[in-house]
């Protein structure tokens, strides 16, 4: 608002300024005092915003568009709501988060790309194991046309919940033809630390490969990018 008084300064919470030859006032803002519950959730909040961008780095490699706001922001969410839960709680069945199927594109899910059923479990303490049974690429991957082979991509990370800080990661690829031969079974051994308060996360895409005028490039249709979190366990 206009002020005529022709002062400049501060008088209670109303600051006097002088802009061009007219003289204006405002109020200041209002200060709010955080509560420890409000202080609480502050902290979780940046907590899970900074194991997001843990698990978006490490997982880059499964990660069609990293810098997608919308999908960070789901993320965040989706871990903020697990440490609500779990956070100052002992690792068990009921305290897992619920990241598995989080998709990272638009693209529909991984199961509706490829129908091969794929088991991820942990045989042992450190290793991670990803078994892919015998199947034909042909038939078992549903490809945009004109499509000649697909590179299927696996991420993991471990996370330190409460330092947030990277303890382990790895990284595998796997290229497939698209034609009527059987792949043999294979299983993918991540050595990874899985200690006691960390959190392991893997990540799967599928990058589709189709013959445009005689090159061989990746498709740019979105609805074949399939990328989403296939496993998650709180140790």
């Amino acid at each position: 608002m206009g002020s005529q008084m022709g002062y400049t300064g501060r008088i209670g919470n109303v600051v006097h300024y002088k802009m061009g030859d007219k003289f204006y006032s405002r109020s200041l803002p209002k200060k709010y005092k955080q509560t420890k519950r409000t202080k609480a959730k502050s902290a979780e909040f940046g907590m899970a915003s900074t194991i997001a961008k843990l698990i978006r780095n490490n997982l880059g490699a499964v990660i069609f568009n990293p810098a997608d706001r919308k999908m960070q922001t789901r993320l965040v969410g989706e871990i903020y709501s697990w440490l609500q839960l779990a956070r100052r709680l002992p690792a068990s069945r009921t305290t897992q988060p619920t990241l598995d199927r989080f998709r990272f594109s638009k693209s529909p899910s991984l199961s509706s790309r490829w129908r091969t059923y794929y088991k991820v479990s942990i045989p042992t303490g450190g290793q991670l194991q990803i078994a892919i049974p015998s199947f034909i690429p042909k038939q078992d991957f549903i490809a945009p046309a004109n499509a000649t082979g697909v590179v299927c991509k696996i991420a993991s990370v471990v996370i330190d919940v409460e330092n947030k800080v990277e303890l382990g990661a790895a990284k595998n690829e796997i290229s497939y033809t698209l034609d009527q031969n059987k792949v043999l079974a294979q299983n993918i051994i991540q050595e990874l630390p899985m200690p006691r308060g960390s959190l392991l996360v893997t990540g799967m895409c599928l990058e589709y490969f189709v013959d445009r005028y005689k090159n061989i490039v990746q498709t740019e249709d979105k609805i074949f990018q399939p990328s989403q979190i296939i496993y998650s366990v709180h140790h």
